[in-house]
């Protein structure tokens, strides 16, 4: 019974909608087609094959009206009004010229006869006209010349059927054209809205748009209704997972802080009373917990950039006084490790910012660079409507299925968790968030001959 439980309700199933809308395009063309025979004034004349008892009966009227001519001695005029015929159906005999031509009945005048001219070199056929139906030819020798018979049926209504018939090609091919393309139409428009609000939200929602949530009526019952509906709800929970994974780690790094100070606090007393040998450990005590104090930092610090709660202190600021006071460091860094830091390019644009999270940015990115470049690191400003900041290394660079991980917090690309090999994944999450926050992007690509690059995009100030 499963498989009919669309009969209850079959307006809430795409497979009735389908199937109703295929059919609905059939009758409105069919309707179309109706209404405009009716409103139009046709001309045309079809014509089918001769065969059957059809045929052989007009053979034998042909047959009777010459012998009566020849034999009887009667004229051609005569032997048509005799009562005999003229209680019949109506006799048409076309000449050769028209004016000679007889029928043994009068007819409308709104009825002409001529259409049939062009049919006299036929065979018998069933000629179809919007007045009349005739059948033939039938060609008579009679003492008055040839002639051509037809047998005609004068309607008083033409059939339906028939002004359908009768309807030029071009129209008919019009009327269905037209008619399954409103149709088809409204019905795609209506199938697709849901699919293409379907799309954009998921394109959202994987760019990390957790607000993204597709627009499908409250009403709308069927496959694409359910579908966008439990859609909306995967990303009320899945929101609610990671805002709440947020929070824990907000709130766990904050309540580590405490317990942290505490722990520095214990170590300085405990170096002020330890012996000569227990110094090395107690140093090593506190240089784990200045980084560990680093790492709660820098957590809290993503916490509250990605929760957009980071307050931030902008003021108009000079992009090239941010740039060279962190190339200090940098250069001096790179120096460090053998490496060589070119800078190109100049940013003496004005930037409404926080000095400080811009400085770390670039700072972080910068050090990211230093960590894996072999031998150089290239620095380039440029600005026009906005300013760019490229930043690249000759290192290794990532696997591009891992581009677009490198800014999570705590992805790390080598499977190594000792921060010598990976770091703790929170330089990249920083430096992303941070730009974000001033309105920019960051896009990160390998280079063609090797290394990793990473393009800032900031706005400018207009004055």
């Amino acid at each position: 019974m499963a498989s009919f439980s669309w009969l209850k309700h079959p307006r809430h199933y795409l497979f009735f909608k389908i199937f109703t809308w295929f059919w609905l395009t059939i009758i409105g063309t069919g309707a179309a087609l109706i209404f405009l025979s009716s409103v139009t004034t046709i001309n045309s004349v079809s014509y089918n094959p001769l065969h059957g008892p059809m045929e052989k009966n007009l053979a034998y009227t042909a047959k009777n009206i010459e012998r009566s001519t020849i034999k009887h001695k009667r004229s051609l005029n005569d032997t048509l009004k005799h009562p005999r015929r003229t209680n019949g159906k109506l006799l048409y005999l076309n000449a050769e010229q028209l004016e000679d031509s007889l029928t043994n009945k009068s007819i409308p005048a709104d009825v002409d006869l001529s259409l049939l001219n062009f049919t006299k070199s036929m065979p018998p056929q069933v000629i179809y006209t919007e007045k009349y139906q005739a059948i033939g030819p039938i060609k008579i020798r009679v003492p008055e010349g040839d002639f051509y018979l037809y047998e005609i049926d004068i309607y008083n209504h033409t059939p339906l059927y028939l002004r359908l018939k009768l309807m030029p090609g071009w129209i008919k091919i019009s009327i269905a054209i037209i008619a399954s393309l409103i149709l088809s139409f409204l019905f795609s428009r209506n199938l697709i809205a849901p699919i293409n609000s379907l799309k954009k939200a998921a394109i959202k929602l994987s760019a990390g748009d957790l607000t993204a949530r597709a627009a499908i009526s409250a009403n709308r019952k069927d496959e694409l209704g359910i579908l966008g509906r439990d859609f909306n709800r995967m990303a009320d929970q899945l929101a609610q997972l990671i805002s709440a994974q947020k929070r824990l780690l907000a709130d766990i790094s904050h309540e580590l802080r405490s317990p942290l100070t505490r722990l520095k606090m214990a170590t300085g007393l405990a170096q002020m009373q330890a012996n000569e040998a227990s110094q090395s450990y107690l140093l090593r005590i506190e240089k784990e917990a200045n980084q560990l104090d680093k790492m709660i930092a820098d957590v809290l610090q993503v916490s509250r950039l990605e929760a957009n709660s980071q307050a931030l202190s902008l003021h108009k600021q000079s992009l090239q006084d941010i740039v060279d006071h962190v190339l200090n460091d940098a250069t001096f860094e790179a120096k460090q490790h053998n490496k060589q830091l070119q800078v190109s390019g100049s940013a003496a644009v004005t930037l409404n910012c926080d000095e400080a999270l811009i400085a770390s940015a670039l700072e972080n990115l910068l050090r990211n660079a230093i960590k894996y470049a072999q031998h150089t690191i290239s620095l380039t400003l440029k600005h026009g409507d906005a300013i760019y900041i490229e930043i690249c290394d000759d290192g290794p660079g990532v696997p591009n299925n891992q581009l677009s991980k490198l800014c999570e917090p705590f992805f790390r690309q080598s499977d190594a968790r000792d921060r010598v090999s990976g770091g703790t994944g929170l330089g990249l999450a920083i430096a992303k968030n941070a730009i974000i926050a001033h309105g920019g992007s960051l896009i990160l690509s390998n280079k063609p001959q090797g290394g990793l690059c990473a393009m800032v995009t900031l706005p400018i100030i207009k004055e």
